[in-house]
């Protein structure tokens, strides 16, 4: 496993955000098949119990490799 991952979200104005945060934070990643996996989106949960709702979850997945 990488450091880091690369995270994407998209802000109030509908601009990406992309975030690059230590891989050991990270409690877990979803994606709910019918509602995100179309769009491409899923969820991120931190050790601290903080979510973030993830655009372009398969990014994500491939910089864990």
């Amino acid at each position: 496993m990488v450091n880091f991952v690369k995270l994407t979200t998209r802000t109030q104005e509908g601009n990406y955000l992309f975030k690059w945060v230590h891989a050991d934070t990270i409690e877990s990643l979803s994606q709910l098949t019918g509602s995100q996996d179309g769009n491409n989106e899923g969820t991120c949960v931190f050790k601290d119990g903080t979510q973030t709702e993830l655009i372009n979850f398969n990014e994500t997945i491939q910089s864990l490799a």
